[in-house]
């Protein structure tokens, strides 16, 4: 028998109406997304449950039972911004805007919900006729994006599921709506804070809803539910500062300063702008994908200085995303091609 091969392989994703039930990512070719993927896969995560030693037994382990089970894991895949919307809106939780016509592209604001986040359905096909999985009830457990001057704009997202279907019939071929939109570039990403730009040679953006994974009950093999915890959301760069002030603001509190200061901490906004190339297909000419990723309230954590020989000065520096009051902590707004997100 031959070996199965990865590529063939696919991943659909779909917004969930409702907890528990489960819509198919293909069930038509406007339903849900599918995703190309460089790595990655929802596994079943379950051990045999092994009795300690009793006093007289023996020095052999007599029996073993099988454990509860979740279903987990990451995927990393070039950022494109027709399924990103999904992913986003996922993440956050929040519903979205939609704005635009087909001739001007879509909007799509979203922003985060205080409360419980959304559910998807996934279709994961494993290998050339592997196996076919259906999950329902999958959250996104963490988001991450990150890109370098001189690289592609990347995204890992972590997945949590709690019920897996094996043996699943695999939607029809032309119902597979894959998102081939054009792959983000480095040198069309900007980063500013405080309306000014970071000297960046790379950023990165990370969204962690820290889900409760163990959440298992009597009488049952599977997950009760996934519940979000604290939810955090950092930014990062690499930058070769111009002057000091952004480490005197940082680490004293003050970009006047010459000292360290008491109290509250400095908070700027941030602002991440993401631009394709590439003209959106049904759109007027120049109308370009675009993502633009506001935090109103941040706060650089404090850094250090650290010279290296005849190395140029340059930090990796933590911008942390707060919520001070009701404002919205984090707006992401998305153009592409769809008239919703899926």
């Amino acid at each position: 028998m031959p070996p199965f091969l990865s590529q063939p392989g696919w991943l659909g994703i779909r917004t969930q109406a409702a907890k528990g039930s489960y819509l198919a990512p293909g069930a038509s070719t406007s339903s849900g997304e599918f995703i190309r993927f460089t790595s990655g896969g929802l596994a079943a995560n379950r051990d045999l449950m092994i009795p300690d030693p009793e006093i007289g037994g023996n020095r052999d382990i007599p029996d073993a039972a099988m454990g509860p089970i979740s279903y987990g894991g990451d995927f990393n895949a070039y950022a494109r911004m027709e399924f990103l919307a999904t992913l986003v809106q996922a993440a956050l939780g929040g519903t979205s805007v939609d704005t635009g016509a087909a001739t001007s592209g879509f909007t799509h604001t979203i922003v985060p919900a205080s409360g419980a986040i959304k559910y998807l359905s996934v279709e994961e096909v494993v290998g050339n006729t592997f196996d076919v999985f259906n999950y329902t009830d999958v959250k996104v457990n963490t988001l991450h994006l990150e890109a370098a001057a001189d690289g592609y704009l990347m995204v890992t997202f972590s997945l949590v599921g709690i019920t897996q279907i094996a043996g699943a019939t695999p939607t029809i071929l032309a119902n597979q709506t894959y998102d081939l939109s054009p792959l983000l570039l480095g040198t069309n990403i900007t980063v500013t804070y405080n309306a000014v730009n970071l000297p960046a040679k790379s950023f990165s953006l990370d969204i962690n809803n820290n889900l409760e994974t163990d959440d298992f009950r009597l009488g049952s093999l599977t997950l009760f539910d996934l519940s979000e915890k604290r939810r955090e959301i950092t930014m990062g760069a690499t930058i070769r500062q111009a002057d000091n002030t952004l480490w005197r603001q940082a680490t004293y509190g003050s970009s006047a300063a010459t000292g360290p200061q008491g109290g509250a901490s400095v908070k700027q906004q941030a602002i991440i702008s993401i631009t394709s190339y590439e003209d959106i297909p049904a759109a007027n000419a120049g109308i370009k994908y675009a993502t633009t990723i506001t935090i109103p309230k941040a706060a650089i954590k404090p850094f250090g200085m650290s010279p290296s020989g005849d190395d140029i000065l340059q930090n990796d520096i933590e911008i942390q995303a707060l919520r001070p009051s009701a404002t919205d902590i984090m707006t992401v707004a998305i153009k592409n091609s769809r008239p919703t997100v899926r």
